[in-house]
């Protein structure tokens, strides 16, 4: 309390956003019901394929209609990723606003090749869209 604003303290609360609205999850609910954090908390699901599934709260999803629930899933568990190394203690291993932002649109991009690939079975033009990933090992 009393710190002055920073931009590390904006990436932290938009990684704790992201992963309230993914797993449909308060901070405060995953405190009283686990004791943990919910980036612990997360974290823990991330690294737990069956886990994984059930942290995604895939019934308050804003995905596309076009998107088929393996891709959608896939993108949620992305995006929880992505709220996990936006929301690390340490700031400075946080990632930066423009680096989210890129994986933001880098993920709305191979999602949407992903769905039209499959579409129209050219797998030619498709490419991994984790090739250019800013979170890193152990995101």
């Amino acid at each position: 309390m009393g710190r002055n604003p920073s931009t590390q303290g904006d990436v932290y609360n938009f990684g704790v956003l992201l992963m309230e609205m993914i797993t449909g999850k308060r901070p405060t609910e995953v405190i009283a019901e686990e004791g943990h954090s919910l980036h612990e908390w997360v974290k823990r699901r991330l690294s737990s394929d069956d886990d994984v599934v059930a942290a995604v709260d895939l019934s308050s999803s804003t995905a596309t209609s076009v998107m088929t629930p393996r891709h959608e899933t896939h993108v949620m568990v992305e995006l929880l990723e992505l709220g996990v190394a936006c929301s690390r203690i340490v700031p400075a291993m946080r990632p930066t606003m423009d680096d989210v932002a890129q994986e933001i649109a880098r993920l709305k991009d191979g999602a949407w090749r992903k769905c039209c690939c499959e579409d129209d079975n050219d797998h030619s033009i498709c490419s991994d869209p984790r090739d250019n990933s800013v979170l890193g090992e152990g995101f």
